[in-house]
């Protein structure tokens, strides 16, 4: 069997930690989609020609971790792809340190027409998507908002949100979200688990109304439009250290 893994060496550096010292969630996010990138052009799924016109983005995903990550430690990122649908590509990440995995995420991402803003068959714009005995995985989570939740914030998508698909970057979803958390509760907890939802685009300069609630060491984040239209669920759990 083929594993189509691409690797990648991190060195986490002083500017990657929160004030524990504790490697950032969403500089993990960001470096999935960095090697997903990486992967994607050694796979023949990417191309710097399709990136005025198509856009690959993702729709949900999880992560999982055993233990924190921090300051100093080197770790080992890989990624896969796993057997696709028409329009549904399931993307795996792991995560070793010292030559043990501490974590691993899950994906589903999409092609999309950048100018139209629709989804993309790959095969119609002459992308082939391996297929086969694939590794296989269980893709991301489904969120269920089962507490309540109240009105914290509006915030409006501005300049530094907004990435080359012109909407709003998935990782900047959790820059927000962990901006909303009690400050004090990353002194003895870390995030174990993470996942998240992407129902709808940002475009830039949209204002988003945002809800939060918890249950002891579980919360539940949602982004939603003026008229109550739901862009994000996400949805985070803690472990003591």
């Amino acid at each position: 069997m083929n594993d189509y893994m691409t690797y990648k060496n991190i060195d986490v550096d002083f500017g990657d930690v929160d004030y524990m010292g504790e490697y950032r969630l969403n500089n993990i996010l960001d470096e999935f989609a960095r090697i997903a990138t990486v992967h994607a052009t050694e796979y023949g799924l990417w191309n710097d020609a399709m990136a005025k016109t198509y856009g690959w983005v993702v729709a949900k995903q999880s992560l999982y971790l055993k233990e924190p990550i921090k300051y100093k430690d080197i770790i080992e990122l890989s990624t896969t792809f796993s057997n696709s649908t028409f329009v549904s590509f399931p993307r795996y990440y792991f995560i070793k340190r010292n030559n043990q995995q501490i974590g691993f995420g899950t994906s589903i991402w999409t092609l999309i027409d950048i100018e139209k803003r629709r989804i993309v068959a790959p095969k119609r714009i002459g992308i082939q998507v391996p297929q086969g005995d694939l590794l296989k995985l269980e893709l991301p989570k489904d969120i269920q908002i089962d507490i309540s939740l109240h009105h914290i914030q509006t915030r409006q998508v501005s300049y530094s949100d907004v990435d080359i698909n012109q909407h709003m970057n998935n990782v900047r979803y959790l820059e927000w979200v962990l901006d909303l958390i009690d400050y004090n509760i990353y002194k003895q907890y870390f995030i174990c688990e993470l996942h998240i939802l992407y129902k709808k685009e940002i475009r830039p300069l949209t204002p988003v109304e945002l809800y939060i609630g918890n249950d002891g060491l579980r919360y539940i984040v949602e982004g939603k439009s003026i008229d109550n239209e739901q862009y994000f669920l996400i949805e985070i759990l803690f472990k003591e250290r």
